[in-house]
């Protein structure tokens, strides 16, 4: 039985009968051409036979993640007007109910835990002005947290919260829990619970850790929030450690009071005054933390 180069090859011939004197055929853009007289014959067709996957490629395939749609189940609807802001016809609403009714019912809990929960996952990224890294490991271990059923019983939000706070320390991006909180409207108290289930149940299975801040992490948060000089800066992380040098423990402090008191001082020495109240509201501390801790770091920056 001939083979298919054989076929080719006595199509060529073919042509070459019906071609010019002096014919050189070639093979151009699925096309039999003729490169001398230009004429343009049938096109190529390839009957090899399909590629058949390797069994790595068919295990790769087999073990990829799912890619949840960020927007939820596509059907949908509330109220009587679309994406657009069209009326519905009664016809199709009725129509689209019915499928968002056996959307519903085909998906597991699982799916729909996390259609619910990306929407505000995304919304919070924004919010807040987290990378997309963060965003990304947030969902990793909210996921991890769903397939454990640690929401039982839990509010999704909070869950996604705290999540939200893992990774953001795990990055060791200087973001408060207050930040977060106030974005998702929910309670502190309930966040933290959550956080703690995470910390028990969920990063030691993920290998992940997380970075604890120390003040010098909020100082480069505050000064661009406060816009003050990079002389305040770079003088304010002096400040800390000069203090550490002659015995000031900052261990048991919160280090938000600590870079705000350094921030404060170095401000008033630059000429780029910022009010008490001013530095308080930024760091999320009282004026009554921040005078403490001036008096405190100033007995160790004065002394020889």
């Amino acid at each position: 039985m001939p083979s298919n180069s054989d076929h080719k090859e006595l199509h060529k011939n073919n042509i070459r009968e019906s071609c010019c004197d002096n014919p050189k055929i070639s093979e151009s853009d699925g096309f039999n051409v003729c490169l001398n007289c230009g004429a343009v014959f049938s096109r190529i067709i390839d009957n090899s036979p399909r590629r058949a996957y390797s069994q790595e490629e068919i295990n790769k395939r087999k073990i990829s993640e799912i890619v949840y749609s960020p927007i939820g189940p596509r059907t949908i609807i509330k109220g009587s007007r679309d994406a657009h802001g069209n009326l519905i016809n009664p016809k199709y609403k009725s129509i689209f109910y019915r499928l968002s009714k056996i959307h519903r019912s085909l998906i597991t809990s699982f799916e729909r835990n996390l259609w619910t929960a990306l929407p505000h996952l995304q919304t919070f990224q924004k919010k807040i002005g987290l990378p997309e890294r963060v965003a990304k490991d947030a969902l990793r271990i909210y996921t991890e947290a769903v397939k454990k059923k640690l929401t039982m019983g839990r509010s999704i939000i909070t869950l996604l919260c705290a999540s939200i706070f893992c990774a953001v320390k795990i990055h060791g991006i200087p973001r408060t829990l207050s930040e977060i909180t106030e974005v998702a409207q929910v309670s502190e108290k309930k966040v933290l619970k959550n956080y703690q289930l995470i910390l028990l149940k969920i990063l030691p299975e993920l290998n992940l850790k997380i970075h604890h801040f120390n003040s010098i992490d909020y100082i480069d948060k505050f000064n661009d929030q406060l816009k003050l000089s990079m002389k305040c800066r770079h003088e304010a992380i002096k400040l800390i450690e000069k203090a550490k040098r002659n015995g000031f423990i900052p261990s048991g402090k919160d280090p938000k009071g600590i870079a705000a008191a350094v921030l404060y001082m170095t401000s008033k020495d630059n000429n780029e005054n910022r009010t008490q109240k001013e530095i308080c509201s930024c760091s999320n501390i009282t004026e009554v933390t921040l005078r403490l801790r001036i008096k405190e770091i100033s007995k160790f920056i004065e002394m020889k």
